[in-house]
């Protein structure tokens, strides 16, 4: 198995700005077709996403208190793998 191109990182808040614990953010859409990749917030509202191959990802939150997605461009160039980090607020 290959390293991943990048990591996507960031948190998730509810409308009034609070972190979201136990959300579930996942690739929604991405470069090349993509199995099940999602991941659960922490206590604070953070995840981690391993971005398999370089290209735009959209991800994708979607609790009881709302929805939220964004897009994210992850370039791996350079030693190391490119990293984005991304809020999403749900509404």
């Amino acid at each position: 198995m290959s390293a991943p191109a990048g990591v996507i990182s960031g948190v998730v808040r509810d409308a009034a700005g609070d972190p979201v614990a136990g959300a579930r953010v996942a690739f929604t859409d991405g470069p090349r077709p993509l199995p099940d990749i999602a991941a659960l917030t922490d206590g604070e509202g953070h995840f981690s996403l391993a971005a398999p191959a370089e290209g735009t990802y959209t991800l994708a939150c979607r609790t009881d208190d709302g929805t939220a997605s964004a897009a994210v461009h992850i370039t791996g160039r350079g030693l190391r793998p490119a990293g984005a980090v991304v809020e999403l607020r749900l509404g």
